[in-house]
């Protein structure tokens, strides 16, 4: 009788644990389902540049973690941005820099496991540390991060067009968007979730120009590090070109078009982080 009784509290306790787990705050799912290599938009890399050759078009990737066997279809998203320094793994002088880092995936699989879909998402690379001054260092940095915000923007719309026109197929809530940046990721995902517009970048609250981001290109003149009118706008919803003077190749290339950029909250998990 003792058995028996033993037996039934511990299922009843079984029962109670199981009741116990909240979707979103425990991993609820055993299993998650991964969907490789996702495009989620195209632009230009400036990598090829970087061998002497006209920058180019490249898709944009990220891999999305799904809960295997959820029912829901009105899910929250997560959007992932890996660190790196804007350069490839092995040449940025580490082992990082992609949406299959270690961190990248153990953080994806445990909000997948949680009832979230997340996003690991890639972005476009690419600026020269080697560059013979300073000032051009900083220029190529602050336009990959520019290039950085233009594509953690990209992969918000791609989620909503899906949604809207595909008949949402990764079962998500367009309006439940968040986004978490890893070490340059966090530069990225913070600026991203700050900047309203193309002038919160080169102008302060009262109008003048934030000096940082504005250079003399060598004949006297002060412009911004970023110009929308060649690199794109923020949320790169716009074709935009190089001067002709300098080759007229395309630098930005417009992505789901008509479709918001809003998200609801980010999260840095190192990288532009105050003390």
């Amino acid at each position: 009788m003792k058995r028996i009784l033993f037996s039934a509290l511990a299922a009843c306790l079984a029962v109670l644990q199981v009741d116990a787990q909240t979707r979103y705050l425990d991993e609820v799912f055993d299993e998650v389902t991964v969907t490789t290599d996702v495009v989620y938009g195209e632009n230009i890399t400036v990598i090829p540049a970087l061998q002497g050759l006209p920058p180019a078009m490249e898709d944009l990737k990220m891999d999305v973690y799904e809960p295997t066997g959820d029912t829901e279809t009105n899910r929250p998203l997560l959007l992932i941005f890996h660190t790196g320094n804007f350069l490839p793994p092995f040449v940025n002088g580490g082992v990082l820099g992609s949406k299959s880092d270690n961190w990248e995936v153990e953080m994806a699989t445990r909000y997948a496991k949680m009832g979230y879909v997340v996003a690991s998402c890639d972005y476009r690379l690419g600026w020269n540390p080697l560059a013979s001054t300073q000032q051009e260092r900083t220029l190529q940095l602050i336009q990959a991060a520019y290039r950085g915000v233009q594509d953690s923007r990209t992969a918000v719309r791609y989620f909503r067009k899906s949604e809207d026109t595909e008949g949402n197929p990764y079962g998500i809530d367009p309006d439940k968007i968040g986004m978490i940046g890893n070490g340059t990721g966090g530069y990225i995902t913070l600026a991203s979730a700050t900047i309203e517009s193309y002038n919160d970048i080169i102008l302060d609250d009262t109008g003048s120009p934030i000096t940082k981001f504005w250079y003399d290109p060598g004949d006297g003149s002060f412009i911004p590090m970023v110009i929308e009118g060649i690199h794109g706008d923020p949320d790169a919803t716009t074709d935009t070109y190089a001067p002709a003077s300098v080759g007229g190749f395309q630098l930005c290339a417009a992505n789901h078009v008509g479709y918001s950029s809003d998200f609801n909250f980010q999260m840095n998990a190192g990288g532009a982080l105050v003390i």
